[in-house]
């Protein structure tokens, strides 16, 4: 199996330490409730070392009551839904990220009540507690997005994208406001690739490439059930070769936002 992405090791490890603290326990104290060391505790909540399936049980069962088993399927992608995971602590620590998306804006780009009509549409089963959880969730990663220098961010997205209505005229209009005024404050990149083009090299699905504030670099590749993190030097450089060409054969920015511009002028006429 691929080694565990360090980012995902540190936020794993950030909540172990959080939930530890809340219990008002020691590590030597935890590391006796969960027949470990002191050692490794500290090792697991500093993200130095990968928790093993026994321990991460143990932990969970322990301080997290649930919250450590979600939180590391969410991490590492395994069996939960993309619209769940986000590797949200990645793209907080990352330098840069290249991002290819063609059915939805991503998650630390959206507004509120698109994030309320995208989790809606895709999880309708979600009680109106989960379904506020969800949705804050987003809210708080789009403003720290928002507010931070990194990471630096070069969005493709499928020009199909801009004709889709999640939650209807004006939740997309606002959506589409706030991807101008990211775009024209230099926050991200934006490109747009036309759906049409015989040579389309975005029909495997969404992806994101992230470089980590150490050089490191990963793939985040998204399915209608899971996604899933590739660290394979072989699978990232891959999907740097797709961004390469989906850069390449997308309009340039400046015509990238002005169709932007024109997508909003027709929701304007058309409410």
């Amino acid at each position: 199996m691929p080694p565990v992405p360090k980012q995902v090791l540190s936020r794993y490890g950030r909540e172990v330490a959080r939930l530890r603290t809340e219990a008002e326990l020691t590590q030597t104290a935890l590391a006796n409730r969960v027949q470990s060391s002191k050692s490794q505790i500290s090792d697991v909540e500093r993200g130095k070392a990968s928790p093993s399936p026994r321990l991460r049980k143990a932990l969970d069962e322990s301080i997290g009551f649930g919250r450590l088993s979600r939180l590391w399927e969410d991490l590492t992608g395994s069996n939960r839904a993309p619209w769940l995971s986000e590797i949200a602590s990645a793209i907080q620590d990352a330098q840069a990220v290249w991002e290819y998306q063609a059915l939805a804006f991503p998650g630390y780009l959206q507004t509120e009540a698109y994030a309320r009509a995208i989790v809606l549409a895709s999880a309708p089963w979600l009680s109106p507690d989960e379904l506020a959880t969800s949705v804050g969730e987003r809210v708080t990663r789009a403003k720290h997005f928002s507010e931070a220098l990194r990471p630096l961010l070069w969005l493709v997205l499928d020009q199909s994208l801009l004709g889709r209505r999640y939650g209807g005229v004006d939740v997309t209009r606002e959506q589409l406001e706030y991807l101008i005024e990211l775009s024209e404050r230099g926050r991200i990149t934006l490109q747009i690739m036309p759906s049409d083009h015989p040579k389309h090299p975005g029909n495997a699905g969404s992806f994101r490439v992230i470089t980590m504030k150490d050089s490191t670099e990963l793939a985040y590749v998204e399915s209608a059930e899971e996604g899933r993190i590739l660290t394979s030097s072989t699978a990232v450089a891959q999907r740097r070769m797709l961004v390469g060409s989906l850069q390449g054969l997308a309009w340039e920015p400046e015509a990238s936002l002005r169709m932007v511009r024109d997508e909003v002028k027709r929701l304007d006429s058309a409410s």
